[in-house]
């Protein structure tokens, strides 16, 4: 596996503590993990200000190759349909 095919299959997932958007888009990402075969990296976003500032206003966010795929709200099944896309 290249670089390249290494970032795309890794998923990160901005989230905060005591946020049900986040915990139900983490819940998800869980289950679709093994099934589309991807890495998840779940990273409170106020643990750190420069991250707090880019993604207060839209977490839970789901970022794959840099690229937010996936942001609140997160319609249901929604996750689904951008991971495809985004990871194949």
């Amino acid at each position: 596996m290249t670089a390249a095919e290494r970032v795309a299959r890794e998923v990160i997932l901005y989230t905060r503590i005591n946020c049900s958007f986040c915990d139900e888009a983490a819940r998800e990402l869980r289950a679709l993990r093994d099934t589309l075969r991807f890495t998840l990296t779940e990273i409170d976003i106020d643990a750190d200000l420069a991250l707090h500032e880019q993604y207060d206003e839209i977490v839970p966010a789901v970022v794959v190759g840099g690229r937010v795929i996936a942001q609140a709200p997160i319609a249901p099944g929604g996750l689904l349909d951008a991971l495809t896309r985004a990871v194949g």
